[in-house]
């Protein structure tokens, strides 16, 4: 019976490592998705904006701390691509983001029948700290 303990205690250890695992990449994950949405926002509302002004005009790009002088058809031509790699990136994370649901889905199941197989880990789960 100390054996199959030690064997409970240690599964259940492994589980409880791979959720907070899985917890902490899905954190990860929608940061990330949350950054990348905000930077295709921002190009896509940039490049309005731009297109709006004359052809003519002076438009400057931030470069650190410096701005350069730039063709508005460069302006407008970067931040479409930034819009477009944003929107891919996106649609990886997402996947990405499914993927760690499902691993995470994967070991609370693993979780619930590893506590239905073992009734003293149940009872000890169950008893108040």
């Amino acid at each position: 019976m100390d054996q199959l303990d030690d064997r409970d205690r240690q599964a259940y250890a492994e589980l409880q490592e791979k959720l907070i695992e899985q917890s902490s990449k899905k954190k990860q994950v929608a940061l990330q998705l949350r950054a990348r949405d905000t930077e295709q926002k921002r190009a896509v509302l940039t490049a309005e904006e731009l297109s709006n002004l004359p052809d003519d005009a002076k438009t400057y790009e931030q470069i650190g701390r410096a701005y350069f002088l730039m063709p508005k058809s460069q302006l407008l031509q970067d931040r479409k691509e930034t819009a477009i790699s944003c929107q891919a990136e996106i649609k990886t994370l997402k996947e990405t983001q499914a993927s760690v649901q499902k691993a995470i889905a994967a070991v609370e199941t693993e979780f619930r029948e590893l506590i239905e197989q073992s009734p003293a880990l149940q009872q000890a789960l169950s008893r108040p700290s």
